[in-house]
């Protein structure tokens, strides 16, 4: 495998030729997370053993909502009324900001990003790995929407958005 040097103002880190995601800047999840996070995945466990043919894959809402959870506590993000049609959060500097979570790890996968092409004003794509997460993209949304708009998916995959991430400038980012 043959590993792609990460320029010093990232934390995505993959190997290129291969499928693993190097956790260079994998972070723990925080406390009030992980407990409940290792109960459900034990319970996930449980059920594969019983039912071997069957995946009990933890995504969907529940994924979305762990990772919401995560930017919350990561980012000090104030989740905004269920009305809000384009963005679930406004930060503490006023930009409204999406959250999307993914549990792929292959970094030619793709991550979605809506069901339709949406431009949101500022975006944080998640990444949930056994033992922690990762950014894998924490900038302004136009960057997304340039390098899909030739797709016919609003989706981006992992390798992409780590790649795009690398492109954004420290004062882009709601951590700096």
């Amino acid at each position: 495998m043959v590993s792609i040097q990460k320029p010093k103002n990232s934390c995505c880190g993959f190997v290129q030729f291969g499928y693993k995601i190097i956790g260079c800047c994998m972070r723990p999840f925080p406390q009030k997370i992980r407990k409940a996070l290792n109960t459900l995945r034990s319970a996930r466990d449980e059920l594969r053993r019983a039912f071997p043919q069957l995946r009990f894959a933890l995504d969907g809402n529940l994924i979305g909502d762990i990772g919401e959870a995560i930017a919350i506590c990561h980012f000090g993000l104030e989740k905004l009324k269920p009305c809000s049609t384009l963005h679930d959060f406004k930060a503490r500097n006023g930009n409204l900001v999406q959250v999307k979570t993914t549990q792929q790890t292959i970094p030619g996968k793709g991550v979605g990003l809506g069901l339709i092409k949406k431009s949101f004003k500022h975006l944080i794509v998640i990444q949930l790995l056994e033992n922690g997460y990762e950014i894998l993209f924490d900038g302004p949304g136009k960057t997304v929407d340039k390098a899909r708009a030739h797709k016919k998916t609003a989706s981006l995959s992992v390798k992409q958005l780590c790649e795009l991430n690398q492109t954004i400038q420290t004062n882009e980012r709601l951590i700096k």
